[in-house]
């Protein structure tokens, strides 16, 4: 179970910000500045980031912001180093005035899935019968098409033989495999941008989206306190989140034409506001109050060991997904990963899960 946060070791943190320094991107001329001052500066402010660690860890430290910046460069690529950024500005600033607007606007943030309410009462009607479940299937075949997919992966497959029948594959994915299954389908086209600049950007957040989600699931069932399939559907939230701020980055963009996107806007922008679209979006959606109060948590930067159990389900599911976008492209050691989730207060046999579940994702 994910349990309170204990004392931390400052040696571990000042590991894990040694290491991630060496590979980040500057943001600004403080930040190159301590990055080449060396390993005492940051020695330095690994212990200041340890000084409430006895009491509570901080919800982002060293090692956890540059954790997920190095999944940014992913989606993004590297902006060159002598474009200027202060022409975009501009550009940043109308992204925050314009998320209360957005939130209207149908081009930008998504309204509720059709499909999702009346599968999902129909999963948790215990009158509802596999028959039911197949038939209502029967009414998307794109969703049909993924549940047979999903069913003949390695991870629900009970034999060597392929599933050919939707019966038969509801019936090997079960409840919760159902329930996960709807809310990654439906989202899913929902992720898609337009091709264009920072093409792989909707790819890249998709699978973040699919890896986070499936961490929190994880550590929600290993947690037995938390809905596993709400934590999956909040983790897909946040990267949700991420391509509502795209589409709008890339319209307010299209009112400047004499400037070219710039990287650092988006990945400033999503930094800045993922937490409150998200919030945003699971209010429009009339989610329970668990779930708004799991995303506050995040919103306001709750340290780990004061979020609810879904909170952290939610935090560490994050972390586990990005971890593992970086360990599946050999960026990132599984040593190295499972030292920053435990040092931020994850067990360490939840560790494993998690980031196993994360890496899992895509197989499934």
């Amino acid at each position: 179970m994910i349990a309170s946060l204990a004392g931390l070791g400052t040696l571990a943190v000042v590991s894990w910000s040694v290491f991630f320094l060496r590979h980040r991107r500057p943001e600004d001329p403080g930040t190159a500045a301590a990055v080449k001052r060396g390993a005492s500066a940051t020695e330095q402010a690994a212990r200041n980031e340890m000084s409430t660690a006895d009491n509570e860890l901080r919800f982002s430290t060293t090692a956890t912001d540059v954790l997920l910046a190095r999944c940014d460069e992913l989606a993004f690529g590297l902006a060159p180093a002598d474009k200027p950024f202060s022409a975009h500005e501009a550009v940043l600033e109308r992204i925050g005035q314009g998320l209360a607007a957005a939130i209207h606007q149908r081009d930008y943030f998504p309204r509720r899935p059709l499909l999702l309410p009346r599968l999902l009462q129909m999963l948790n009607d215990d009158e509802s019968t596999r028959q039911d479940v197949v038939r209502l299937l029967l009414d998307d075949p794109a969703l049909a098409g993924n549940v047979l997919q999903r069913a003949n992966s390695a991870y629900y497959r009970p034999s060597p033989m392929p599933i050919d029948s939707l019966d038969a594959a509801v019936r090997a994915l079960g409840t919760d495999g159902l329930r996960g299954l709807v809310a990654s389908a439906i989202l899913q086209p929902v992720f898609r941008v337009p091709k264009g600049i920072f093409e792989d950007f909707a790819q890249i957040t998709w699978e973040q989206a699919q890896r986070s989600a499936r961490a929190a699931e994880t550590g929600a069932r290993s947690a037995g306190s938390a809905d596993p399939f709400v934590a999956q559907l909040l983790g897909l939230l946040r990267p949700l989140a991420r391509i509502v701020l795209f589409r709008l980055a890339m319209d307010i963009y299209s009112g400047h034409p004499d400037l070219s996107p710039h990287a650092e806007v988006f990945a400033r922008s999503m930094r800045r506001h993922a937490s409150s679209v998200a919030r945003l979006i699971a209010s429009s959606w009339a989610l329970p109050d668990p779930s708004l109060l799991a995303l506050d948590e995040q919103l306001h930067e709750q340290p780990p060991s004061s979020m609810s159990m879904l909170g952290r389900c939610l935090y560490y599911g994050e972390l586990c997904g990005a971890a593992a976008m970086l360990e599946a492209r050999g960026m990132l050691d599984r040593d190295d990963a499972e030292t920053l989730l435990t040092t931020q207060g994850l067990p360490h046999d939840d560790a494993r899960r998690m980031l196993q579940a994360a890496l899992s994702a895509d197989r499934e």
